[in-house]
């Protein structure tokens, strides 16, 4: 049965625990639904959907016989859903009908505007669904690569595809695999750093496809580059910019094969932005100590104040009224009456408190202009203060009651929180009233985003954490503040691990050896020598090491082996824990290669060394060698032993979850906290403050920065996932360390991420494994692409670029979106580094909020495209 398209209904994202997600994205509680493949649809509404059956190909490389979908999950609602609900249209989805991908398909076939680079990798032209025609200009690479023996992943560069893993182009990638595997490759195997596609009597004259990395940071990922008709050079990911590392291969190919002549970019960059900018004034300290006493001195307004129209989503816009400008000069009594005392009108009226209405004069404020009004007032009974009356909430005309005296237009206080998140805005532009104004006003205004993205829910499979310097004076410090890295007397202590346990976790312990084996290397780069460093040693003690290394020096440098055969031994020699190389789920692979010399197809995704070794020989139709056998034996039960000696407690068990305010510990995560950190007793340096020591840190050359200059408190760690969206953050009293994403992960995360990226990944994985094996004995740890070049005693085994390889999930995550958010949040850093704790950590919560809005906004725009 063919797939029927789905009519009468409307799709919701949901995650695999819809309780996770905010109430407006969750679907309706009665909805029925079943997994067919990994798409989940409704019953009550549409008709079952099959997928195709593919039959087997006749080329080299492993085929899958059932075509799978990537791992989206989709609920559908009768079209009568209530409208506050975050339902999305089935096209917007872009899940496509049979008919959509059919007239996309003989659009492709048509004009020849599909192209196969790899034997899992295709360029695709993008498709115009409202004109129903090819959109020129627009292409998008498609990744198609095995998970499991019967699952396979998709993953698009395309925008639609990054923000809820559905397009157009995955469905037809998916409908008609079979026919795409029978396209002739239009480049050598591997693919050269630029390929052409094709060229056109449009504005883009040549199409290249062109690799993001070469060499040492190779990850698999390419880019469309375009040469266009007035000689400038036009990047998919970088536009015009002269910094672009994609349009260098472009150009060298161009040259190469006589498409130009030495042709100039005509494109100039902007001048660079100077980033400095005035001190912060001493009005953030003084607003705070007009703040402190809190409880007895507050603000008029109480009741909870709506988001701004700017950041709302789009189900919420239609339940936000639309106030106009307040022309009222009289502000009459009404039911929600408040004192600054805190005491409101019905419990005055209850304590037989109520006196004669007074009429006062007030101060309006507004964007442009102040103006004088009246307001009614009420005696305070408790205050019994010639200034301190009862007064108006005035929500409803759009206006926040200070002090009965001073009134503030929502647009003037939501015009400030705007502009200090678009760009650096600080407060010493206004009066101390003001700042003062600001806090209390977003205290009651309704600006929690959840810290959960409505895609992956708050506890995603990929996890992307990054230190911020945003710190405050280490003066400030207050003794609430609780981030997960807090241990005390009455913290649990662990004593079946200890240092003595946690040596030799590299897959060569030894240093001396590991410095041979880099020896053999160096003298290797560019031709075989007579005479190799003295390999006595490696032959006594890692004879299987040795059987390979003298198996990749016999094919010599001209070998289609020597490079993956270089990588793998490479990655051997690195100081890193093996796990990171070998992980736990490709132990019993490895073994059944060594066994059986026939390694599932999927072992390139949990170990790209390995899967890199293979493909050469599969695409060279050669048997996989003995030696090669022999070492994928030796490092499966090196990897088992390491693991083996760690493992040696389970996870704390689930706790009761507690919710402590954020305000005062400094801690907000989307996740409630549902674990303590243990303290390792037996652990030399546990639970240290810094963590900077030569020793713990092992051989990566990488250190962290000093947050603490000027006397300033360590920042924050931040977590967020693929999509950009803040997971949560904390502070950090002293300095940044593995410590606080370790503590981060385990006290929040019920099962550890399968993926945490990260600049000091290296060395977080044995941090990680010696305190939590079992926890996080299916978590790779990564760095992300830009930091990994800082990294040049680690192995690649610990570089993102180096699992995209062979990876779909990982090629698709932009490994720099922490990176992005640290830019935006340098916007605030100095306006905090002046303020109190209290006030940093709400001035930090409501950029974030702001930011996790403006993100989702963008992912609702990218699917109603």
């Amino acid at each position: 049965m063919s797939a029927q398209p789905l009519r009468g209904s409307r799709l919701v994202i949901q995650t695999l625990n819809p309780t996770l997600l905010p109430p407006m994205a969750r679907g309706p509680s009665g909805s029925s639904r079943v997994l067919i493949n990994n798409l989940t649809t409704s019953t009550a509404d549409c008709q079952p959907i099959e997928l195709p059956v593919l039959p087997p190909s006749n080329e080299g490389d492993i085929q899958p016989n059932v075509l799978e979908q990537p791992c989206l999950l989709l609920e559908t609602t009768p079209s009568d859903a209530p409208d506050d609900d975050l339902v999305w249209n089935s096209a917007l989805l872009h899940t496509s009908d049979l008919y959509t991908r059919t007239l996309y398909w003989d659009a492709l076939v048509a004009a020849d505007a599909v192209f196969r680079i790899s034997v899992d990798l295709w360029v695709l032209q993008d498709w115009d669904g409202e004109e129903e025609v090819l959109q020129l200009g627009s292409y998008f690479h498609v990744v198609y690569l095995p998970r499991s023996d019967d699952e396979y992943g998709v993953a698009c560069m395309c925008p639609r595809w990054k923000a809820a893993h559905a397009c157009i182009h995955q469905d037809t990638l998916c409908s008609f695999i079979d026919t795409l595997r029978c396209l002739p490759l239009i480049a050598p195997f591997p693919a050269p750093p630029a390929v052409l596609l094709q060229s056109t009597p449009f504005n883009d004259k040549f199409i290249f496809s062109c690799a993001s990395a070469m060499g040492r940071y190779e990850s698999g990922k390419r880019v469309v580059v375009t040469l266009q008709q007035d000689g400038r050079w036009h990047c998919h990911s970088c536009r015009y910019s002269d910094a672009c590392k994609h349009k260098p291969h472009a150009k060298a190919f161009a040259l190469e094969a006589g498409l130009m002549v030495n042709m100039q970019d005509g494109h100039q960059m902007g001048a660079t932005d100077d980033a400095a900018g005035d001190e912060e004034s001493a009005v953030l300290v003084r607003a705070a100590q007009c703040g402190v006493n809190l409880a007895k001195h507050r603000a008029i307004s109480y009741l909870p104040i709506p988001p701004p129209r700017w950041c709302a989503l789009p189900a919420e816009r239609a339940t936000l009224p639309l106030r106009q400008v307040s022309t009222n000069s009289h502000f009459a009594v009404e039911d929600s009456l408040q004192c600054v005392c805190g005491l409101s009108m019905p419990q005055a009226v209850l304590q037989g408190h109520s006196g004669p209405r007074v009429l006062k004069t007030a101060v309006l404020y507004g964007l442009t202009a102040r103006r004088t009004v009246s307001i009614e007032l009420l005696p305070c009974p408790v205050c019994c203060h010639s200034r301190r009356h009862i007064g108006p909430d005035l929500r409803d005309h759009g206006i926040f009651n200070w002090n009965n005296t001073m009134l503030f237009l929502h647009k003037l206080l939501n015009a400030y929180t705007n502009s200090y998140t678009a760009s650096e805005t600080p407060f010493s532009a206004f009066y101390d009233t003001f700042v003062r104004v600001w806090f209390a006003f977003t205290r009651r205004q309704c600006l929690d985003s959840g810290m959960q993205c409505p895609t992956c829910g708050s506890s995603p499979d990929i996890v992307i954490a990054d230190g911020v310097s945003l710190g405050t004076h280490v003066s400030k410090l207050t003794k609430s503040i609780s981030p997960p890295t807090s241990v005390d007397e009455r913290s649990e202590r662990v004593d079946s691990i200890s240092s003595y346990r946690a040596r030799c976790l590299p897959a060569i312990p030894q240093k001396d050896i590991r410095t041979t084996v880099n020896k053999i290397l160096d003298a290797t780069v560019t031709h075989i020598p007579n005479i190799l460093p003295d390999m006595s040693k490696i032959d006594v003690q890692y004879p299987e090491l040795s059987s390979f290394i003298r198996l990749y020096c016999s094919n010599g440098t001209n070998s289609p082996y020597y490079r993956t055969y270089r990588d793998l031994i490479q990655q051997i020699a690195a100081p890193d824990i093996v796990l990171q190389l070998i992980p736990v789920a490709a132990i019993e692979p490895l073994q059944q290669l060594r066994e059986r010399g026939n390694p599932p197809n999927w072992l390139q995704s949990i170990c790209p060394a390995f899967g890199a070794v293979i493909n050469a020989h599969v695409n060279g139709q050669c048997p996989i060698p003995n030696d090669i056998r022999n070492i994928a034996g030796w490092l499966a039960a090196r990897a088992d032993d390491v693991y083996t000696r760690l493992a040696q407690h389970e996870p704390s068990p689930m706790l009761q979850p507690t919710s402590e305010p954020w305000e005062k510990t400094g801690t907000c995560y989307g996740l409630p906290e549902i674990r303590k950190r243990r303290i390792y007793s037996k652990l030399r340096y546990d639970n240290q403050g810094l963590d900077r020591d030569a020793e713990e840190m092992g051989d990566c050359n990488k250190f962290y920065k000093t947050y603490s200059k000027n006397n300033l408190t360590g920042g924050i760690l931040v977590l967020c996932c693929t999509h950009s969206v803040c997971l949560g953050f904390h502070s950090i009293p002293v300095a940044e360390g593995r410590n606080d994403v370790f503590s981060a992960i385990y006290t929040r995360f019920l099962v550890a991420p399968k993926v945490i990226i990260y600049d000091f990944a290296c060395q977080l994985a044995p941090y990680s494994f010696v305190r939590e094996a079992r926890y996080f004995q299916h978590t790779r740890f990564l760095i992300d692409e830009m930091h990994a070049h800082d990294h040049t005693r680690c192995g690649k085994a610990c570089f993102a670029s180096n699992a995209m390889r062979f990876d779909d999930r990982v090629r698709a995550v932009n490994t720099s979106t922490a990176e992005c958010g640290n830019k935006g949040i340098k916007r605030i850093r100095k306006s905090v580094s002046f303020m109190i704790h209290d006030h940093a950590v709400q001035y930090t919560k409501v950029f974030l909020d702001i930011w996790n809005w403006n993100t989702i906004n963008r992912i609702y725009t990218m699917h109603a495209k």
